[in-house]
């Protein structure tokens, strides 16, 4: 290197995923954007009296909008669910109890949870991968973008929208991301914990985990210790733990065949001898 060269900037890491909580809040701001397109198309009067409406056409509008707002509700009680909010909270908000609150929403946040909760698998980085999942939100960078988009695309969305939409008085006028700006993501700690839902995943789904897949999680964690130690947060073990994966990850590598499921156990011997499943 000579004296006018300067050594190349590191490419910034990529921004981790967005948390559940940042998830449901997304949710909760589209359904208020429906909210508001739905109340705006109806305050124009230039069809009022045309052949394009007819009796009952505004109650009927009305209750449109009333479902809507009943959509609404649900997706907050999702969010106060997610941020930590307890029933007695919700309950106390809405002048009603918290047996009260729990009958009603309960059913709503069970929903959003169970793909969280009960996904049909789980990527390497240990996040849910399920359909079930709006806008394909929990994909992990290098993971193929799902056709309906991810939750990434929708904030901007949303917060493009938003500002098509602010007005001088807004207590938002000026700020560039009003949407994405508040948006919690994970940390990198906490996607290190994240790893661990994956192998506890593994064992339970398979008697003898897929040893590919426990490569990939090693090869993870690998990459996370190296980002904690370029944020400055990684512990002293660090690199001797960044050691160790690596070591077990090639010897993953190199193991033969891809695990032992359970359902393979009662299958006939042809089917499970040595190389383990397909």
């Amino acid at each position: 290197m000579t004296e006018t060269e300067t050594p190349a900037e590191a490419e910034p890491d990529a921004a981790h995923p967005y948390t559940e909580t940042a998830l449901a809040r997304i949710v909760l701001g589209g359904t208020y954007r429906e909210v508001a397109e739905a109340a705006l198309a109806r305050i124009p009067t230039d069809s009022d009296g045309s052949s394009l409406t007819g009796p009952g056409d505004s109650v009927r509008a009305a209750a449109d909008l009333l479902a809507l707002a009943e959509d609404v509700m649900r997706r907050a009680a999702v969010y106060e669910r997610e941020r930590g909010t307890s029933w007695d909270e919700i309950g106390e908000a809405l002048g009603i109890t918290k047996q009260s609150a729990h009958k009603r929403f309960a059913g709503a946040v069970e929903t959003w949870r169970a793909p969280f909760d009960r996904p049909a698998q789980l990527l390497p980085d240990g996040t849910p991968d399920d359909a079930r999942i709006p806008y394909g939100s929990r994909y992990a960078p290098g993971v193929p973008r799902p056709h309906h988009g991810t939750a990434e695309h929708e904030a901007q969305r949303l917060e493009k929208w938003l500002l098509q939409h602010t007005g001088p008085t807004d207590h938002w006028h000026g700020d560039e991301h009003p949407v994405t700006g508040g948006l919690p993501r994970h940390s990198t700690t906490s996607m290190l914990m994240l790893t661990e839902q994956i192998s506890h995943r593994l064992l339970h789904d398979q008697l003898v985990p897929d040893p590919q897949a426990q490569a990939d999680v090693c090869e993870r964690r690998v990459a996370l210790y190296e980002r904690l130690i370029r944020e400055g947060d990684a512990p002293p073990q660090a690199r001797e733990w960044i050691e160790k994966d690596r070591a077990r990850a090639a010897a993953l590598r190199a193991t033969p065949g891809r695990g032992v499921t359970w359902e393979s156990m009662s299958a006939p011997a042809d089917r499970t001898e040595a190389g383990g499943t397909a």
